[in-house]
């Protein structure tokens, strides 16, 4: 029997700053490879760096075998 194995969408939550003082939040709709995701508000989606996640190592960062 061969079963079909589709990806879940990540439906975790995200906060965007959007100054100093302002910040939005909202469940993620998509995350892009550069770290950036797309929240929904509510009243439209926004993107940007979220808050409340480290950011992740870029994809054409090469891996070495080096120990420091």
């Amino acid at each position: 029997m061969i079963r079909a194995v589709f990806p879940t969408p990540v439906r975790n939550y995200a906060t965007i700053a959007l100054s100093a003082y302002q910040s939005v939040q909202g469940p993620v709709l998509r995350e892009y490879r550069d770290g950036r995701v797309m929240i929904d508000t509510g009243s439209g989606p926004l993107t940007g760096l979220p808050l409340n996640r480290p950011p992740r190592a870029p994809s054409w960062m090469p891996i070495l075998g080096l120990a420091f």
